[in-house]
């Protein structure tokens, strides 16, 4: 059976195409599917809690209850919008939150899964606002916030963000190739499944003599990135493609 992997739908009233595209998908060819992994940054707003009711968030969770609630297996991996979910997310949508660095098992092969923001270690900054962001007393705090506080600090987040990337070279929010190579071989893989950069591609290389690939998840914002693992084989398709070759 086929092995779903998507990821920055940054999914949003704003783009009810998009959203209904994957309601769609829920509803029709992904659950033929064996297993379907959100690999993050599913609203285009920043999570606020298990509490949070942002449109179009209780439209999507019911979408991923009902997905699950006929069979589907669903996985989440979080991403930089979706810093604060926790197991929490299991009860709201029936899927399963993996830790940020993951190891599945597809067609015999041990795969490594993670959003990818963690994979841009030349990002300083943002990854020291990563960790402040994951400290215990920081994660309580916020939660411990009134619903409309929180909404409000997020809400001003995410333009001072986009102010800072400005200033940023367009290597240093790329992928490091060395933190990559370190993780596959701390994790015992010799392949990675990531999103986050929105670059779709394959890209193959050598890890200690041994052919390795890294394989990049496109966004949903112009165009609706799936990569379908079936038999061995991965592509990278939109979910119109998927859905026409689906058995």
């Amino acid at each position: 059976m086929d092995t779903l992997f998507i990821a920055d739908l940054h999914l949003s009233e704003k783009r009810p195409e998009k959203l209904a595209l994957f309601l769609d998908l829920l509803r029709g060819s992904a659950r033929q599917s064996k297993a379907l992994y959100i690999l993050g940054d599913l609203f285009e707003h920043f999570w606020l809690g298990n509490d949070d009711r942002t449109p179009p968030v209780p439209k999507v969770l019911a979408g991923l209850r009902e997905f699950c609630a006929v069979g589907g297996k669903l996985y989440i991996v979080r991403g930089n919008r979706d810093l604060m979910l926790d197991s929490g997310i299991e009860g709201l949508t029936g899927g399963k939150l993996l830790p940020d660095f993951s190891v599945v098992e597809i067609s015999g092969k041990r795969v490594l899964l993670c959003h990818g923001d963690l994979l841009c270690s030349r990002d300083v900054s943002y990854q020291l606002y990563r960790k402040f962001m994951e400290l215990a007393a920081i994660r309580a705090a916020f939660r411990a916030l009134p619903y409309r506080l929180r909404s409000f600090i997020t809400s001003g987040l995410r333009p001072l963000m986009r102010r800072s990337s400005q200033y940023k070279s367009p290597v240093s929010i790329d992928t490091d190739q060395l933190t990559i190579e370190r993780l596959l071989r701390s994790f015992g893989c010799a392949e990675l499944i990531h999103g986050h950069t929105h670059r779709p591609g394959m890209h193959d290389f050598l890890l200690d003599g041994q052919n390795a690939r890294r394989i990049v998840l496109g966004d949903w914002y112009d165009e609706d990135s799936v990569l379908l693992c079936r038999d061995g084989e991965r592509r990278l398709l939109s979910v119109a493609e998927y859905s026409s070759i689906t058995i």
